[in-house]
């Protein structure tokens, strides 16, 4: 699903790194604290699989989506996408979700309609009924996802492989406020009991960066930039260890650096 942040576009190149650690360290549980448009947990391989949101619509989008509801049977007009928009507790929250990510510009919740447009390049498109067909592509690999709403604090698990995702400090809020000292501080703690690998641009000194690379990303119709996606680990988190291969790529010039190193992370 097109979300705003989704790893969709680097998932190739992060996912060797997640799942890596889950084959190398025996882990029997993936979990997702912003799990979103679920554009990563349906490639990881996991014998238990869950995804966390705190936005009750989303976590109500996949739900639905996994019990057999057809977005597809939503004629989602203009005038419904604002009805919705207004309105949400009129509607069941995976209808509000439909209109909030798939019927938006750029997926960015209820950043303005975006239904059946001319490009510039004078191509007919309709946005909406793309972003349902690839939501529905992507349904056979999320069947057995545990989707859950709950906010990242509220989840206290030990044994696993955490990845998180969260809104990156000083980028454009997606739905309210973030507070990322209080995020790194869960991080930490999250640390001692589980492999926490986390996305990010920058971190605190006190965790140490395994993989970069350079991307474009684009939030509205006058907003690109480029900047390096960056996974962090904490530095020195518990006694045990596990191998990750620390690459930095830039696309321009291909492959700059490879390396291998031990990172002490709790396994």
């Amino acid at each position: 699903m097109k979300y705003v942040g989704s790893k969709a576009r680097i998932s190739r190149h992060i996912l060797p790194i997640i799942q890596g650690a889950i084959d190398r360290n025996g882990i029997e549980t993936y979990v997702e604290p912003f799990v979103g448009g679920g554009n990563l947990i349906d490639k990881v391989h996991c014998q238990n699989r869950i995804g966390y949101d705190n936005n009750e619509y989303l976590i109500g989008f996949w739900q639905a989506l996994q019990t057999g509801w057809n977005p597809g049977t939503v004629p989602m007009s203009k005038e419904l996408y604002t009805q919705i928009k207004d309105y949400k507790e009129l509607f069941r929250p995976e209808v509000v979700a439909l209109a909030g990510f798939c019927a938006t510009y750029n997926a960015k919740w209820f950043g303005g309609y975006a239904g059946t447009v001319k490009t510039k390049t004078g191509e007919i498109r309709n946005y909406y009924d793309e972003a349902v067909r690839n939501v529905l592509k992507q349904i056979p690999a999320l069947a057995d996802v545990v989707f859950q709403a709950k906010s990242y604090d509220e989840i206290n698990l030990s044994g696993c492989l955490v990845y998180c995702d969260p809104p990156y400090e000083g980028t454009t809020k997606y739905i309210g406020s973030f507070n990322h000292s209080r995020y790194w501080e869960w991080v930490r703690k999250m640390s001692e009991n589980n492999i926490v690998i986390c996305s990010e641009y920058a971190a605190p000194d006190d965790f140490i960066c395994i993989w970069e690379m350079e991307r474009t990303t684009t939030l509205d119709k006058a907003s690109r930039i480029k900047a390096i996606e960056r996974l962090f680990v904490r530095r020195g988190s518990g006694g045990g260890g596990f191998a990750i291969y620390i690459i930095r790529i830039r696309p321009r010039y291909g492959l700059e650096y490879r390396g291998r190193r031990k990172a002490n992370v709790t396994c």
